[in-house]
C-alpha cells in the first residue's frame, strides 16, 4: 500500500478485496464507457452524480452505526472520513482544501442542467436502493473488519475512474479543464478517496483474524461491487439506451 507516498506490504486479504473490487470496477462500465469518448450528453452525468447524492444522503449518517461499535482507530478513521466529505478538514495532502463534497456534487449537477430540487428529489431506481440499503445494513450488522473491507471497494473505485475516464474526458469533450468548479467533486475524489480507501484496507486487515472473517469479507465486497455495477447499469439503460422501465399496467414511471 501507498499513503502519502510510502509504501508497505499490502496484507493478503487487502490483496484480495483489491482483487474484487478490480474485477467489477465501474470504469469499464458501457456507462463510463460511453463518457469517456464524449458520446454522452453533460446531463447524464448529472444524474449519474444526482443518484450518488441520494446515495449518500443516507450511506453518511451510517458511519454512525459502525462508529458506535468500533474500536478506537476505527472511530477515529470514520471521524476524519466524516470531517473530509463534509468540508471539515483536508486530506492530508500538500496543496488541498477542505471541500464539502454535498456542496460540489450540486456545483456538477447545476452545470450538467438539473435544479436542486430535481436532485433532492430523484428517485433512486431499484439498484439504487439496493446498493444503499446493502451498505447500510453492511455497516450496522456485519464485523468491523467485513464493513471495512466492503466500503474500500466503494471508494476505492473512484481513484481510478476519475483520474482515467472522467477528468481526461471532461477536458477533451467538456470543456472543463482542471480546477473549473463544476469539476471540483471528481478532482477532489480521484486523491481523498485514495486516502480513505487505504485507510479502511489498513485497519480490515487487522480486524479480519477470526476464522471465517476473511471469507466473510470478500463475500460481502463482492456483494457491493455487483450492486454498484447494477447501479450504473440503471443509468445506462435510462440515460442511454433510453429504455423505459417495464411496469405493471395502469402504473406510470414517475
Amino acid at each position: 500500500m501507498k499513503r502519502n507516498g510510502k509504501k508497505a506490504a499490502m496484507p493478503a486479504i487487502a490483496n484480495k478485496i483489491v482483487a474484487i473490487r478490480e474485477k467489477w470496477h465501474t470504469k469499464r462500465h458501457p456507462f463510463f464507457r460511453e463518457f469517456a469518448k464524449g458520446r454522452l450528453p453533460l446531463r447524464a452525468m448529472g444524474v449519474y452524480m444526482a443518484q450518488h447524492y441520494r446515495f449518500v444522503e443516507l450511506a453518511l449518517p451510517a458511519f454512525g452505526h459502525l462508529m458506535a461499535r468500533a474500536p478506537a482507530d476505527v472511530r477515529y478513521s470514520l471521524i476524519e472520513n466524516l470531517a473530509e466529505e463534509s468540508g471539515l478538514s483536508a486530506i492530508p495532502r500538500e496543496g488541498h482544501k477542505p471541500h464539502d463534497h454535498m456542496l460540489d456534487i450540486f456545483a456538477f449537477t447545476r452545470a450538467a442542467g438539473l435544479k436542486d430540487g430535481e436532485v433532492r428529489a430523484l428517485e433512486r431506481t431499484p439498484a439504487w436502493w439496493a446498493r444503499t440499503l446493502h451498505y447500510i445494513r453492511t455497516l450496522q450488522d456485519e464485523p468491523v473488519g467485513v464493513a471495512l473491507a466492503m466500503q474500500s471497494t466503494q471508494e476505492g473505485q473512484q481513484v481510478a475512474l476519475n483520474v482515467e475516464v472522467t477528468l481526461p474526458a471532461f477536458a477533451k469533450h467538456y470543456g472543463y479543464k482542471k480546477g473549473a468548479r463544476a469539476i471540483e467533486f471528481f478532482e477532489e475524489h480521484a486523491a481523498a478517496d485514495e486516502e480513505h480507501s487505504l485507510r479502511q484496507l489498513e485497519l480490515c486487515a487487522r480486524y479480519l483474524g477470526a476464522p471465517g472473517l476473511q471469507a466473510r469479507a470478500c463475500q460481502v465486497a463482492e456483494e457491493a461491487c455487483m450492486l454498484r455495477w447494477a447501479s450504473i447499469t440503471d443509468l445506462y439503460r435510462s440515460e442511454v439506451l433510453r429504455q423505459k422501465p417495464i411496469l405493471p399496467r395502469g402504473v406510470k414511471p414517475s
